[in-house]
């Protein structure tokens, strides 16, 4: 049966998005394998409009028997709920890059406790006094469909592979901070090695502690670090339903300079590494590569359908959909950092005296209001004349805006972040001169 047509008995305009997820994966705790699953998730969420009254319902299923049964329950939630004098209709009938996204094959949680396994051989191999605290090994793997009564018709698949590993270090009766690293793919193939030779390098250095001056010093923020900061901070800012309601920072500041010129952000999810490669967003708007911030100045927001028609505004694609609830909001698919020129190694060895952030503790308490946030930095790491010497804590302080218009250097390396719901980019380290500095104890 139509459903489309079906629902059209009931709602002038009609919406169903399909969701097939299915998540593999593998955990690690304390040098043994913890657990290993798989899960698989149907669902459909319906939205129904009669009369400017919405109603939305989700099913568990994706049978369409299951959906027609659906469609006239959102149509009982319709008729109790208030009218939406601003409703804009649903997103016309649109086309769309093709879906070039080679999606690999679903693997059992065997592969991922493979993976997992072979890393703590390695682990043990190379620092046999280190410790996995952590770490999970699995895939993604995301299909929706998404249908409207205006004609919009899109199927789309995305996959996501990540390896993530929580270590520390151990000498005598001292214990390092937890050191982690990260690495993410839209194959199969994950870069374990890096990643534990990223933690030993680390662990090997934090040994040696040495406490923060109070001072204001150069601070550089590796990628995961600099992706925390911006995500609660900064970005919240660019969401268009911010500007119409005034809570943005950002409202009116289109064209103007907010930060240095060496800082582009854009959103990217058409690029085919992008941590989320998706040709259309959640309400079947065809995505686009969307800048927010270009050398600098700043070049816009970003919007769904329904808030870029209260402003007057073109949907830029962003309209993301709550699995739970079927609410839509304003999200990014793939923030992206541009890269700068010179490369990471270079720029440590042109520290004289100064900090590596590699993550924060307190980043989500973050004001997106203002950009004022005051996070930990653990773990962190001391540099003297190019060479990184020892770890510390301190606590930094002040505002995101300030922040990025002291930008030094950005690195040419971008490294793939990602947080679930939470965000997913790509991002480089950026170096930032005469940051303040309150060591921390620890």
């Amino acid at each position: 049966m139509n459903l489309i047509r079906y629902g059209e008995k009931f709602f002038d305009e009609l919406e169903i998005q399909k969701i097939w997820k299915n998540e593999v994966s593998s955990s690690v705790e304390l040098n043994q394998i913890s657990s290993a699953s798989s899960e698989r998730i149907e669902r459909t969420v319906i939205r129904g409009v009669k009369d400017g009254k919405a109603g939305i319902y989700l099913v568990d299923s994706t049978k369409d028997e299951d959906i027609l049964k659906g469609i006239e329950k959102a149509a009982m939630i319709a008729k109790v709920n208030d009218p939406d004098p601003h409703w804009p209709g649903l997103p016309e009938a649109q086309s769309y890059r093709a879906d070039t996204l080679e999606v690999p094959e679903q693997k059992s949680p065997e592969h991922f406790v493979n993976i997992l396994s072979s890393v703590l051989k390695e682990v043990k191999l190379k620092d046999p006094k280190a410790m996995v605290v952590g770490g999970e090994s699995g895939g993604a793997w995301l299909r929706t469909e998404i249908l409207n009564s205006n004609g919009v018709s899109v199927e789309q698949n995305d996959f996501t592979s990540f390896f993530v590993l929580v270590m520390i270090g151990r000498q005598g009766a001292q214990v390092t901070p937890s050191i982690f690293d990260i690495d993410v793919s839209k194959t199969h193939e994950v870069d374990t090695k890096r990643v534990v030779d990223s933690c030993i390098k680390k662990i090997k250095v934090a040994n040696t502690v040495k406490k923060a001056e109070l001072r204001e010093a150069p601070v550089l923020m590796e990628p995961f670090a600099l992706s925390e900061l911006l995500m609660f901070a900064l970005f919240p800012a660019f969401n268009g339903e911010r500007e119409v309601k005034g809570t943005s920072v950002l409202a009116g500041k289109e064209g103007e300079s907010i930060m240095s010129k060496k800082v582009s952000i854009y959103d990217d999810p058409l690029n085919p590494n992008a941590v989320s490669h998706v040709i259309a967003d959640d309400e079947g708007v065809a995505t686009r590569k969307t800048s927010l911030v270009e050398h600098g100045v700043m070049r816009g927001f970003l919007w769904n359908h329904y808030w870029a028609s209260i402003a007057g505004r073109e949907s830029t694609g962003n309209g993301l959909r709550s699995f739970r609830t079927g609410a839509m909001s304003i999200g990014a698919h793939n923030m992206v950092v541009a890269p700068g020129t010179r490369s990471l190694e270079d720029i440590i060895s042109d520290m004289k005296k100064g900090y590596i952030v590699s993550s924060y503790q307190g980043a989500h308490s973050s004001n997106p209001d203002t950009g004022d946030f005051a996070v930990v930095a653990n773990p962190a790491f001391v540099v003297e004349d190019g060479e990184i010497v020892g770890s510390t804590v301190f606590m930094l302080s002040g505002n995101v805006y300030d922040i990025m218009n002291n930008v030094a250097e950005v690195s040419k390396e971008l490294r793939s972040v990602y947080m679930g719901m939470l965000g997913k980019g790509q991002y480089p380290a950026i170096k930032f001169e005469n940051l303040k500095i309150a060591p921390v104890s620890r």
